[in-house]
């Protein structure tokens, strides 16, 4: 009876077309959609979907698709202590829910890692990511020229927040992926893609900064000057010197009209240029540290929203006239968000996944012979190190974000074999 089936599934298979190719193609689409709120709907049907491909693929090849990488204990440690920690979990239902997002984040790291081996597969892909960044920073800055003087009648925007719906969606994803533009740019060796490169590296960063985001902009210098620490570029050393002289002149006659009810020239709320969030944060941060002792183990469960649900109503928010209540938004930092949802030791294997991820990325960057992976390499070093000083303002490691992050890193860890046959070739 089960031979008869598996002979009518590979018999059924046999008059389609290739499995690998359905499943590249299902996740072009998909990884396009990823920063385009209102494509919402493809990421979700199109996990479901390509889940039937994948079931439908491992019956045909008889065989799976994991492939081994270099984060895999710390990985695998990690989210088996989250799943650990959901039966202590506050509300168990909701950490399961988030802990079910945590599987599918894996998901798709792998199965790009494995369908995803060929170079020139990971190039469509990328050139794929690369138009998704494109179309975003310049709708960005297109949103950006209506904050300029006077609020049109029919606009109704306070912060640039292109197809990403968010003002914090939208500078989390930048930071992540503006450095891979930037390496890409160059490493690329001329033509008109090395300009489409460096075009879409110039529009990220003025998209970037027109969200007047603090963390968002610390997050870019960052990342400028660990890019020309690792490339020893002159061109890279002049971008971050020139990109950090104006935010240092932004940054201070901001600071000057800290009280006005808007940013100067714009429709921007002020609040952008006042040390208000920060004290909030500040409290928050210092409520938090003291609840992760209290929970110091298995924590109060997994998932960002533990914190609203079990502290929301904590704390008496003094809340100023045209400012939101920042304590049951949540923690604002993703370390103190995992630490307090699945305690110290979750948060020590979070960190080992994010460091195992850096090394091995920078290994591959020093290792790899081709550009292209060494850009990606070095791309997603960098971008992971802005991603940190992005995180410790706000928890967006989450969602289509977290989605596109783990696919940053399959796309990094791919050059992994590339690195692997360099060291055999000079042994």
């Amino acid at each position: 009876m089960n031979s008869d089936a598996g002979s009518l599934i590979r018999a059924s298979a046999a008059t389609l077309p290739n499995l690998d190719y359905i499943i590249r193609g299902l996740l072009y689409v998909y990884v396009f959609s990823l920063p385009f709120h209102r494509l919402l709907f493809v990421e979700r049907n199109g996990f479901i979907i390509l889940m039937v491909l994948l079931v439908l693929w491992c019956a045909v090849n008889r065989r799976h698709f994991f492939t081994q990488t270099p984060i895999d204990i710390p990985l695998v440690a990690f989210v088996a202590w989250v799943a650990l920690t959901i039966p202590f979990a506050t509300f168990p239902a909701y950490s399961a829910k988030e802990f079910a997002k945590l599987l599918q984040q894996g998901l798709i790291f792998y199965v790009v890692a494995y369908f995803f081996q060929d170079r020139l597969c990971r190039i469509r892909l990328h050139a794929v990511l690369m138009g998704a960044i494109c179309v975003i920073s310049v709708y960005g800055l297109f949103e950006f020229k209506d904050l300029i003087g006077a609020r049109p009648p029919d606009v109704d925007l306070m912060y640039v927040g292109s197809f990403m719906g968010a003002e914090v969606w939208l500078t989390t994803y930048l930071v992540m992926l503006l450095p891979v533009v930037f390496a890409l740019a160059l490493f690329e060796q001329g033509g008109w893609v090395k300009t489409f490169y460096a075009g879409t590296t110039l529009l990220s960063i003025l998209c970037l900064l027109s969200t007047f985001s603090r963390a968002g902009a610390l997050a870019l210098l960052c990342e400028l000057w660990v890019l020309g620490w690792l490339t020893r570029r002159k061109v890279v050393v002049m971008s971050a010197t020139l990109v950090s002289l104006f935010v240092i002149v932004i940054g201070t006659l901001l600071i000057q009209h800290s009280r006005t009810p808007m940013i100067p020239g714009t429709t921007v709320p002020g609040v952008k240029a006042t040390a208000d969030s920060l004290k909030y944060r500040l409290a928050i941060w210092t409520f938090t540290t003291g609840k992760i002792f209290d929970h110091p183990i298995l924590g109060i469960g997994y998932g960002k929203n533990n914190f609203p649900l079990v502290y929301g109503q904590s704390l008496n928010d003094e809340v100023q006239p045209g400012h939101l209540p920042v304590l049951p938004a949540g923690t604002h930092n993703t370390f103190l968000d995992i630490a307090l949802g699945t305690g110290i030791p979750g948060l020590l294997l979070f960190v080992w996944v994010i460091q195992r991820i850096s090394s091995s990325a920078v290994t591959n960057f020093r290792q790899t012979v081709d550009q292209f992976d060494k850009a990606i390499s070095l791309g997603v070093a960098v971008g992971i190190v802005g991603l940190v000083v992005r995180l410790c303002f706000d928890h967006m490691l989450i969602g289509t974000l977290a989605i596109q992050f783990w696919i940053l890193v399959a796309m990094a860890m791919l050059a992994h074999s590339t690195a692997d046959q360099t060291q055999a070739q000079r042994v």
